[in-house]
């Protein structure tokens, strides 16, 4: 399997790459964010070969299918703006990192099969249960954006024929190891681990995040891949979506500490709406099996070795 995988240097791209087939030979695509060869080398992944490309960049983008050797038997397709809220006060930036980078990419870096990492906020607005079939007008550009690609993929596929089968995957969420310091679950984990027992929210905490920890995610990823013989959309969700309140809970039950909400303001994405989707499960066999409980503790554990091994590499003492 010859495999171009954008966003690599990202949170899903680094655990991509982490557990990906060791006989897969892997073009790993970052563009600004530092440390992707050093991750490589530090984990031994001597079938992964990072590559510095603006996929905004044409000329660029062209240079990939000569480091993966021609045409490449799939592109996982992670780059993107990762932090949808942002889209509101800055659409133009958003359509590009999301749209405009995928069209590039499909113009000048031919592949048999694209994954294309869509996400489940293209139902922004619905309430209750949701699948591929449900029509959508989302009004956050972040999910606007997203659709127009999803709809670009399947143009390129059935009406230019310039990629031989895709999936458009309708992604809910993950946490875990890797993700940014600004996601939910870290944060809070680090501010609790710290000591912090006060938490601000944005809104009333009703908002539902449907996610799932990484592992799952990213071996449903695979799976994908791999079904060259599938097109289509499909939801990948938990299929058991709990509310922001409910995940500080859950974590502070499992960390054995009391904690106390502040709800302040509101958010930009308020999330009431669930996938009934079973494609995944019933197609591929791809069922998230990792509980909240267990994904939070192993998160914990992450945490904990990270910043041990942080503070050793600065001759620290503390954790």
């Amino acid at each position: 399997m010859r495999l171009i995988v954008t966003g690599a240097s990202g949170f899903i791209g680094h655990n991509v790459l982490l557990r990906a087939p060791r006989d897969w030979d892997i073009v790993a695509v970052y563009h600004r964010t530092p440390g992707l060869e050093a991750f490589v080398q530090t984990h031994g992944l001597g079938h992964v070969r990072p590559v510095g490309c603006d996929l905004l960049n044409p000329a660029e983008v062209g240079g990939l299918a000569v480091a993966v050797g021609g045409r490449a038997d799939a592109v996982l397709h992670l780059a993107a703006n990762g932090d949808p809220a942002a889209s509101a006060a800055r659409p133009r930036w958003d359509l590009e990192l999301n749209t405009v980078a995928l069209l590039t990419l499909l113009e000048h870096c031919p592949a048999d099969r694209v994954v294309y990492m869509s996400s489940g906020a293209v139902y922004d607005g619905h309430v209750g249960p949701v699948s591929p079939a449900t029509p959508v007008t989302p009004r956050l550009p972040y999910a606007i954006s997203k659709l127009a690609s999803e709809y670009y993929v399947r143009h390129f596929s059935e009406q230019r024929h310039a990629i031989g089968s895709y999936a458009n995957v309708r992604f809910f969420g993950a946490y875990g190891p890797y993700e940014p310091l600004r996601k939910i679950t870290t944060r809070w984990m680090r501010a609790v681990m710290a000591g912090a027992r006060e938490f601000d929210v944005r809104g009333n905490g009703e908002n539902l995040i449907d996610f799932m920890y990484v592992d799952d995610a990213v071996d449903g990823l695979l799976a994908l891949i791999a079904a060259a013989g599938f097109s289509g959309t499909v939801d990948f969700a938990s299929g058991a979506p709990v509310s922001v309140n409910d995940i500080l809970g859950t974590m502070a039950r499992t960390l054995g500490v009391d904690v106390t909400l502040r709800h302040q303001g509101h958010t930009e994405e308020y999330i009431q709406f669930r996938s009934v989707d079973t494609t995944l499960r019933d197609r591929f066999g791809v069922v998230p099996r990792v509980s909240f409980e267990e994904g939070f503790r192993r998160l914990q554990e992450f945490l904990a070795c990270d910043a041990t091994a942080k503070g050793a590499s600065t001759g620290s003492s503390k954790a």
